[in-house]
């Protein structure tokens, strides 16, 4: 009898262990599982490459459809070990890196290290941690509250173009969609929560910003522009190429300025 109730409850440890480690409902598809291992190439590319995993999304983030739209090549890993290969081995100007669902693993001293030495190295980042982890938060200048869900945010004006201020984050289906932050070191806050707590913040000197919510909690319609505002406000964008008329216009200034400077020397 004693085996058998120590057997039960073990059994509801280990459901609860694996219940508390997850943060997305059982049975839910991963809406960003369809990148993994792409390279998607932007029209206008440009100099400069991203690096993206994000391990799980029940609705679609948009985050690859605006890191192409500011011209980006983006290179998505296929789990955390690969991003952190990638990182210490590629040449990116910008990684963006989104754990919304699995609580930290074997991987999480490969991802802690990699993302240490690009950001040493000048490296830009864009992250978030639904695990509130105290390791991942001093990286980016931040501690967490232990406050969850909030849903009203009050931007910064400088990433407010384009969409509501205050924008309002709901939840798609998550244990935890928004987590409250606060600014150490030199993080600057970017956005607030109507709690007073920080819901977005910019670190090491520009080079970083960590999310307090997850990649699909603000509105469908203004996702992809609020990223965009990010990372128009932490990272360098790649140069847009010149079009073919914008060419043959500058040849042709240059041979008119030719031809009058030839004719006053005659």
């Amino acid at each position: 009898m004693k085996t058998l109730i120590l057997s039960v409850v073990l059994l509801f440890s280990a459901s609860m262990l694996i219940a508390e480690s997850t943060n997305a409902p059982q049975g839910a598809t991963n809406a960003f599982e369809k990148y993994y291992g792409q390279v998607l190439e932007s029209a206008t590319r440009g100099d400069l490459d991203a690096l993206l995993y994000i391990d799980y999304e029940l609705q679609d983030g948009k985050i690859p459809e605006a890191l192409l739209n500011l011209g980006y090549t983006v290179t998505v890993a296929t789990d955390w070990y690969d991003f952190s290969d990638k990182l210490n081995t590629g040449n990116y100007g910008l990684a963006v890196a989104f754990n919304q669902n699995a609580s930290w693993g074997a991987w999480k001293p490969d991802v802690l290290t990699a993302l240490t030495n690009y950001i040493a190295g000048g490296g830009v980042v864009v992250f978030n941690d639904w695990t509130t982890n105290n390791d991942f938060a001093v990286l980016f200048e931040v501690s967490f509250t232990g406050n969850f869900n909030q849903t009203i945010m009050n931007l910064d004006p400088s990433i407010e173009y384009n969409v509501p201020n205050p924008i309002t984050l709901s939840n798609a289906g998550w244990s935890i969609f928004s987590t409250g932050l606060v600014p150490i070191a030199g993080g600057i806050p970017l956005a607030t929560f109507a709690n007073g707590e920080t819901a977005l913040v910019r670190g090491n000197g520009g080079k970083t910003i960590i999310l307090g919510y997850l990649t699909d909690a603000p509105p469908a319609a203004h996702r992809q522009q609020l990223f965009e505002n990010l990372l128009v406000a932490v990272a360098p964008s790649p140069p847009v190429p010149l079009s073919n008329w914008a060419l043959y216009l500058g040849i042709l200034l240059m041979l008119t300025f030719v031809v009058i400077r030839f004719r006053r020397m005659m």
